[in-house]
């Protein structure tokens, strides 16, 4: 699809879009503001201490963030929801508290955090912090009472200690000081020897109060540990999104649908909506395309381009298609034109009609003759009688006409000819007259495909009071007759095609059909087309 398709596209479907992002956005309004405000709370674990280590090891930061996986699920146990609704006292089922928490791991860290989701600000704090309680308590992460009984032992015999060396330092410099002021080998001696016990009283009690801190140290530095990192705090602004943000993105999402609906609509259409889908479809030049009008149920003189309800843009496109008509003419010096379409009721005799209105309006001598002998309507267009027609030319007796003896023709007019005479009708339009289909016969394919059939043809083209010649065919695809009478006269044929109603494969085979008999369609004329999918250089503003 090139772009200009796709701002057609728009423009046709637009009703749609605006529409289905109403109504989402209306709805989404309304749920939006019957919903009650919801608060986030937050809460951060850190799983191990490695981060208080001067040296942390690499396998320990590893551990712990595999770990993480692993906390993230227990949040949502039974255990630690029911132990969390236990302690807040809570009204609610670990189901229920369960869809309104949100467990996530910072990436690529061990930090968990505990997201609670609740209409009430304080609540989601209380349960965002109970539930990290909750997860400490009941995870294998805590010391045994073994372990805590040891940690409290080492750090009371730590303090004792300090308290010992402190004694023993105050005592060592007194001792320092005397042997300084001593002069005597005795006191010497003596001084001497208290202070070797003394400093091996301090190097006892340091290295005690090493091992006593190395113990503390393995029981503090275990990896498998949580601890809270930030408690949660009672949020002030609601979450999530607004009335305004809800109902735009309603709008939003709305609209997005409905153009994808559009799209999937046309991409399973296969009718043939516009000038350029004719051409590429059919490599035909395109004569011109008329725009749906008037009434469902107008009757067919109300459908003509001189009634008065119809507007002035219709006439117009018939000019457009009158003009390229006659280009045609004037390139291979015809004049006479076979019409038709795919299938029935596709505006064929009513565009017939009025191209050939168009041509009258334009001082040609126009002759339109209805070869439709299955479902005639010109007579009813052009409010003529249809008592004699086309079958009386085809059926008349020979020894009446020259023409139908084949010993006349170019100049077999209705001033010598009483057949024609009495069949070709004058219309209210000036230079435009009718041969009706006449009576209908039992075999229409045969009258029409007949040789009597080609000489008044002939004898039409080579009037000099006849410019030129439209025939009303039935549709080539319900029966022959078209093909028939095209094959037999080699006229040059149009193809009428409904933009509401032809399909693609419809149109290929029409004009297959008169290919197989070596007949190059001329041309065709998209009718009844819906606006939004062609160019027009002025609008149209009716159904």
């Amino acid at each position: 699809m090139e772009f200009i398709q796709y701002v057609r596209l728009f423009r046709k479907w637009l009703w749609l879009i605006i529409l289905a992002a109403f109504l989402a956005g209306g709805v989404s309004f309304i749920v939006r503001t019957g919903q009650p405000s919801t608060y986030n709370a937050e809460t951060m674990l850190a799983i191990g201490r490695y981060i208080e280590a001067p040296n942390p090891n690499s396998a320990d930061i590893r551990t712990g963030i595999d770990l993480a996986q692993t906390y993230a699920e227990l949040v949502k146990t039974y255990d630690v929801l029911q132990g969390t609704i236990d302690n807040l006292d809570l009204p609610l089922t670990p189901e229920r508290l369960r869809n309104n928490i949100d467990v996530r791991i910072r990436s690529n860290t061990s930090l968990l955090v505990i997201s609670v989701t609740w209409t009430d600000p304080v609540l989601a704090a209380d349960i965002a912090n109970g539930l990290a309680e909750q997860l400490i308590a009941r995870s294998p992460t805590n010391l045994t009472e073994d372990q805590q009984r040891q940690l409290a032992l080492a750090n009371a015999q730590i303090e004792s200690l300090n308290e010992q060396l402190a004694e023993q330092r105050e005592q060592l410099a007194a001792i320092n000081r005397q042997l300084e002021n001593a002069t005597e080998a005795d006191e010497i001696t003596r001084l001497t020897a208290q202070r070797n016990v003394i400093l091996d009283q301090i190097n006892t009690a340091t290295a005690t109060i090493a091992d006593f801190s190395a113990t503390i140290a393995t029981l503090q530095q275990r990896t498998n540990a949580l601890d809270i990192v930030e408690r949660a705090r009672i949020p002030t602004t609601p979450s999530g999104s607004s009335v305004l943000s809800a109902t735009v993105l309603g709008a939003l999402v709305g609209a997005t649908l409905a153009g994808g609906l559009a799209l999937f609509i046309e991409y399973i259409d296969d009718r043939v909506r516009s000038s350029e889908q004719v051409a590429e479809l059919l490599n035909l030049p395109v004569l011109g395309s008329i725009a749906r009008f008037g009434k469902r149920r107008a009757s067919y003189p109300e459908r003509l381009i001189t009634h008065p309800t119809v507007p002035a843009t219709i006439a117009e496109s018939y000019r457009a298609i009158r003009t390229n008509l006659l280009f045609l003419a004037g390139e291979d010096n015809r004049k006479i034109y076979v019409f038709t379409s795919p299938g029935p009721v596709e505006g064929k005799s009513t565009t017939v009609a009025n191209i050939a209105v168009s041509l009258a309006q334009a001082g040609m001598r126009v002759l339109v003759i209805d070869a439709d002998l299955r479902r005639p309507v010109q007579h009813q267009i052009f409010s003529l009688e249809n008592r004699v027609g086309l079958t009386t030319l085809l059926l008349a007796d020979p020894t009446r006409s020259r023409v139908a003896a084949g010993s006349g023709g170019a100049h077999d007019t209705a001033a010598d000819n009483p057949d024609l005479k009495q069949c070709i009708q004058e219309t209210t339009i000036p230079n435009l007259k009718v041969i009706t289909s006449g009576f209908i016969p039992a075999n229409p394919t045969e009258i029409l495909g007949s040789a009597l059939m080609v000489r008044w043809l002939e004898a039409f083209n080579q009037s000099p009071n006849i410019d030129i010649v439209l025939i009303d065919t039935p549709p080539a695809l319900v029966v022959a007759d078209s093909v028939v009478l095209a094959g037999t006269v080699k006229a040059e044929v149009i193809l009428i095609l409904d933009a509401a109603k032809t399909r693609r494969v419809g149109a290929l085979r029409a004009k297959e059909q008169f290919e197989q008999i070596g007949i190059e369609p001329k041309g065709a004329i998209l009718n009844r087309v819906n606006p939004r999918d062609e160019d027009y250089g002025y609008g149209y503003g009716y159904g």
